[in-house]
C-alpha cells in the first residue's frame, strides 16, 4: 500500500488555504513556524493561526502577519538568495525553489522580458515567501513523517471576475496563473472572484505528479484550509487528503516533485517521438523552442533515414505524465507530424544542488551535482554570459572565476 496526498482544488487553491489544509492534515504547527524561522529574515512576519467555519465546515485559518515594513518589490535574484542563504534544508530550498521559478518563468512570458529581470510584486510579499516556503516545510514533513510518496489532484477551479493586483485590474483567471496552468485540467466560474492565485497554482504545478478526477483511494485523513473570501453557495476551503491506494510502490514510483528540482534519483517521465521529412530546418528548430517553453524537460532530435531513402528527423520530447497532451497538441499544431509515439519512462539522475558564490562580475549560480570523485560542477550559462555581457569579458573568464571561488569557498570550509 503506497500513502498519497490528493488534492481537492474544487474550491481553488491559495497559499494559506494550502498551509491551512496541511497543518490540520497533520504538520506540526510549532514545527512550521520553528522551520520559517531558518529563513533568517529577521522577525519580518509570524504565522497567526485559528479555526473558523465556512459554510458551516471547520477549516484551519493561517494568516501571515508582518512584524515590519516591506519593500515593494522583491526580485527573483533576491528571493532566491534568502532560499540558499537560509538554514533550511537542501530538499526545502530546492522544492520552495522550484514554485518560485514556476512563478518566474510565467511572469517572465507575461511581461516579455528574461526570467532574471521580473521583479515581483505580490510574489514578493512577505506573505507569499512564507506560503511557498511553509508548503516546501509542510511537504518534507509529511514525506517523512506521514510516508507520503505521491501527491494528487483533482483540477484547478478558477474562479471568475476581476481581481486587483499591481498591474491594476485582471480579468480572473489572470495572466500569470493561465501561464503556469498551461496542460494542466482547469473550470472556470464556480464564483465571481479569484479562487486560485499564482502562488497557488505554482504549488501545484510544481508538486503534483499528476492531475486526476477519478483516482481510487482509501481515505485516512483529512484537512479543510479556509480563504479569505465567502461563497452563498459552497465553503471557500482547500481540501487535502492523506489516502492509501493499492498501488505498489516501486523503485520507479519514487517521488518526483519537481522536473526541475533534483530531490529524487529515479522517477518516471514520458518520452513523446516523431519522425518529420517534409519540414524545413528553422521551422523544425522553432517548434523544438516551443516545446521548451511549455512543459518539456528535454527536446532533442537526431537525423535518420526514412521510407524511400529520404532523410528525416526523429523529433523526441521529455516530459512529466500531466504535460504529455499539452506537448502532443503543440507538436500537431506546430510540425508537420500526423502521428507520435508515446512510452513510460525511468529517469535516473545525480542528485543535484545550487549554490552561489560572488564574483567580481556579480552573483554567479553553479549546479552542482553528484558526491565524491562523480561530483560535476557547473556554472549557469544564461548568468555567465549576463555577467560577461555586462563587464565586456568572455564567458569563459567569468566561469573560471566562479569555479576558482566555488574551490577556495569549499577549501575554507573543509
Amino acid at each position: 500500500m503506497a500513502k498519497i496526498l490528493y488534492y481537492d482544488a474544487s474550491a481553488g487553491i491559495s497559499g494559506d488555504m494550502n498551509l491551512g489544509a496541511l497543518v490540520e492534515l497533520g504538520v506540526d504547527f510549532g514545527y512550521l513556524c520553528a522551520e520559517l524561522e531558518k529563513l533568517n529574515l529577521h522577525g519580518e512576519f509570524k504565522l497567526v493561526r485559528k479555526n473558523v467555519l465556512k459554510n458551516g465546515i471547520a477549516a484551519t485559518k493561517i494568516d501571515v502577519v508582518p512584524l515590519k515594513s516591506q519593500p515593494h518589490a522583491r526580485s527573483y535574484a533576491n528571493i532566491r538568495q534568502i532560499l540558499e542563504s537560509s538554514n533550511l534544508s537542501q530538499s526545502c530550498k530546492q522544492r520552495a525553489g522550484a514554485i518560485f521559478r514556476t512563478v518566474a518563468e510565467a511572469e517572465a512570458k507575461v511581461h516579455g522580458t528574461q526570467i532574471e529581470r521580473v521583479h515581483f510584486h505580490e510574489i514578493g510579499a512577505i506573505d507569499s515567501i512564507a506560503d511557498v516556503t511553509g508548503a516546501a516545510i509542510c511537504f518534507e514533513y509529511l514525506f517523512e513523517n506521514l510516508g507520503v510518496s505521491r501527491v494528487l489532484s483533482s483540477k484547478i477551479e478558477l474562479g471568475g471576475g476581476v481581481a486587483k493586483c499591481d498591474h491594476g485590474e485582471l480579468s480572473v483567471p489572470a495572466p500569470a496563473v493561465c501561464e503556469i496552468l498551461k496542460g494542466v485540467p482547469i473550470s472556470l466560474g464556480r464564483a465571481n472572484f479569484e479562487m486560485t492565485t499564482p502562488t497557488g497554482a505554482a504549488i501545484l504545478k510544481a508538486c503534483a505528479d499528476e492531475f486526476a478526477d477519478n483516482a481510487s483511494f482509501k481515505i485516512e485523513k483529512i484537512g479543510y484550509g479556509a480563504g479569505d473570501k465567502d461563497a452563498a453557495d459552497f465553503a471557500n476551503v482547500l481540501r487535502v487528503m492523506l489516502c492509501e491506494t493499492n498501488e505498489e510502490r516501486g523503485e520507479g514510483d519514487e517521488r518526483n516533485l519537481s522536473a526541475r528540482s533534483g530531490c529524487d534519483e529515479v522517477c518516471k517521465q514520458i518520452l513523446i517521438s516523431t519522425s518529420i521529412d517534409d519540414m524545413d530546418a528553422e521551422s523544425f528548430a522553432f517548434a523544438c523552442e516551443i516545446l521548451r517553453e511549455n512543459g518539456a524537460l528535454d527536446v532533442f532530435s537526431r537525423s535518420i533515414f526514412m521510407k524511400k531513402g529520404r532523410m528525416g528527423f526523429e523529433l523526441n520530447a521529455l516530459c512529466r505524465k500531466q504535460d504529455a497532451q499539452n506537448l502532443k497538441d503543440l507538436i500537431f499544431t506546430h510540425t508537420t507530424a500526423i502521428g507520435v509515439r508515446e512510452v513510460e519512462v525511468a529517469k535516473t539522475e545525480l542528485k543535484r544542488e545550487l549554490v552561489r558564490v560572488q564574483t567580481k562580475f556579480g552573483e554567479i549560480g553553479l549546479k552542482i551535482s553528484g558526491n565524491g570523485q562523480a561530483q560535476k560542477i557547473k556554472p549557469e550559462f544564461d548568468e555567465c554570459k549576463a555577467a560577461a555581457l555586462a563587464h565586456g569579458t568572455t564567458i569563459e573568464r567569468v566561469r573560471k572565476e566562479a569555479l576558482e571561488i566555488y574551490d577556495e569557498t569549499r577549501k575554507t570550509k573543509g
